[in-house]
């Protein structure tokens, strides 16, 4: 799977740019984000590919060392850059967006979800895993779980639900609105906590990235000044990449300290699209359908672990899993267009 990581770097290289003297003005355009995210969705797939079989350490290694480093630090632009597109919306649009949330943001994905998670419910069935409805029901939160991933799911909906909260009882002043998501994120961390326990720490030690996007794109200008100054952009540069460095020694300690150094894993991440653009399409490909991928690459996972491929050969299993996720959100994404469409309205 060393392979895979070479994959990615050449993928990645498509169309790159890099500025040495000058910034990359168009860091948070749809599209470079869009790119970003690309990536860290092919480190997801690789990191759910080992669990569930046994690595290689002879062909692996590398891959293994860059997943064992970020653990869940790869799901944290995600977050980042939810927060900051949802606040470019609320921007633009006012009260429009606010209150089209529920709507548009937490039925569309729970809908979408959950129709994944019966999809689930069924491919359990025939390999012998048959679920209970209190489970099922629960996969359908987002609080549970039937072999899918979920913690994602939820978490996100808890947050986006706290942006319509917050927006609406400081409906005129998005400084004490964002600072609001900050305390809503934080209760979120400790609720969490409280009922999944340090065992599952990764389901809440990212979540404060969300809010961080709110606040980057609130003061966007002001950082900008900043960064677009090489100066200053190599004392922020070398700030921020020795607290991470200091920081990342301890971050397992507890939730906290593990989303500040989510937060400054971030940061080095948006420094480094100031100085290089991606615009590579199969990395914007698997940026845009980053949500496909991550609820429906767990189901060929499961079928072929289940018929043992996982054991016998582990990297047959990680194509045709590959292979089967890529057909499989050409499909939901038509299934899911036409639900938008024809029965959301959205």
């Amino acid at each position: 799977m060393n392979l895979y990581l070479l994959f990615i770097v050449l993928i990645s290289l498509i169309g790159i740019k890099v500025f040495i003297t000058s910034s990359n003005k168009d860091y948070l355009s749809k599209e470079n984000t869009t790119c970003v995210k690309g990536i860290f969705t092919l480190i997801v797939f690789y990191s759910h590919y080992c669990s569930y079989t046994k690595v290689q350490m002879s062909k692996d290694f590398i891959m293994l060392y860059l997943r064992n480093f970020l653990g869940q630090l790869m799901v944290t632009m995600f977050l980042f850059y939810s927060g900051y597109g949802i606040y470019e919306s609320i921007k633009k649009k006012k009260k429009k967006y606010i209150d089209s949330i529920p709507k548009n943001r937490i039925l569309k994905t729970l809908v979408h979800f959950d129709i994944v998670v019966l999809m689930f419910a069924l491919a359990n069935i025939p390999i012998g895993n048959k679920k209970s409805i209190v489970d099922i029901l629960l996969a359908l939160t987002g609080w549970g779980g039937i072999g899918n991933s979920n913690w994602y799911i939820f978490a996100i909906l808890c947050l986006y639900l706290s942006t319509y909260f917050a927006f609406k009882i400081f409906d005129k002043d998005d400084k004490k609105a964002i600072a609001l998501n900050w305390v809503l994120a934080l209760l979120i961390v400790m609720i969490i906590g409280v009922h999944r326990g340090k065992a599952l720490a990764y389901c809440y030690n990212t979540i404060l990235c969300y809010p961080l996007g709110l606040t980057y794109s609130y003061y966007k200008e002001e950082i900008n000044k900043i960064l677009f100054n090489n100066k200053k952009y190599l004392i922020v540069l070398f700030v921020v990449l020795i607290s991470f460095l200091s920081i990342k020694k301890i971050a397992n300690t507890n939730a906290l300290i593990y989303n500040i150094t989510s937060i400054f894993f971030v940061l080095l991440v948006v420094l480094a699209t100031i100085k290089v653009n991606l615009s590579s399409p199969i990395l914007k490909w698997f940026g845009d359908n980053l949500f496909c991928i991550y609820i429906l690459q767990r189901l060929p996972m499961i079928i072929f672990s289940k018929l043992g491929l996982a054991t016998s050969h582990a990297y047959r299993f990680a194509m045709y899993s590959f292979i089967i996720t890529i057909i499989l959100t050409f499909i939901m994404n038509y299934i899911f267009k036409f639900i938008d469409k024809k029965i959301l309205k959205v």
